[in-house]
């Protein structure tokens, strides 16, 4: 979806709210005090009604949203950002970019967003000829950042990470020449380097035996 066709779905705050509220229908409603699964719209509310103990719970109620005072069409405008370019956005960028006064509610928001994006590549799996390899990457952790606030403000470390790329050998008919091409990939950190980690994370990774893996020699 480019910004053209995503204004024109996504061009209000109630636009944005009845294609949540139809997403979060597929999924069904429960109600948070008895369970039960059948309710009453209430428009006028922007909430469900239970049918049995008439409890109401709000359309952001056990979502993502949750919690939050930010609009609906913020929340859109932020996962069309995060979704739709190569290059990542900072929250502070992001905060720019919308227009909003405070840093704090943007940074809860894109971090909520990353998590559940984390959350649905996980149930990704690679397949065909893969390529595999680790690396080092070099994390810079902001002052917002809790595992490294100890550390103190704009902290550095180094996470070992698993790579693995679904690649396509591709080759001219015309010219014999071949061609490689990255499909999808997938990245893990790992707690160590250990054989038997890896190859839980590699297995939890692939979906079939029909697998073509190409890799270093390392022994891990």
């Amino acid at each position: 979806m480019n910004i053209f066709s995503f204004t024109a779905h996504f061009d209000s705050e109630e636009s944005c709210r009845n294609h949540f509220k139809t997403e979060r229908d597929k999924i069904g409603v429960a109600c948070k005090r008895c369970g039960h699964t059948h309710h009453y719209w209430i428009k006028s509310q922007w909430s469900y009604e239970c049918k049995q103990c008439r409890s109401r719970t709000s359309l952001r109620s056990g979502t993502i949203m949750q919690s939050s005072n930010l609009s609906f069409l913020i929340w859109y405008k932020t996962i069309f950002l995060l979704s739709t370019t190569k290059k990542g956005f900072s929250s502070k960028e992001i905060q720019r970019q919308l227009g909003l006064k405070r840093y704090e509610p943007v940074w809860s928001m894109v971090h909520k967003l990353r998590k559940a994006m984390g959350k649905r590549d996980d149930r990704y799996t690679l397949e065909g000829m893969i390529e595999m390899d680790e690396g080092y990457f070099t994390i810079e952790a902001s002052e917002h950042d809790h595992q490294t606030q100890k550390a103190g403000r704009g902290s550095k470390t180094k996470s070992n990470v698993m790579v693995m790329a679904e690649s396509t050998i591709l080759e001219d008919i015309e010219t014999g020449k071949v061609d490689r091409q990255c499909r999808y990939f997938k990245a893990k950190v790992l707690d160590d380097h250990k054989a038997e980690g890896t190859d839980d994370t590699f297995k939890n990774s692939i979906d079939g035996e029909q697998t073509i893996v190409f890799t270093d020699k390392s022994t891990s």
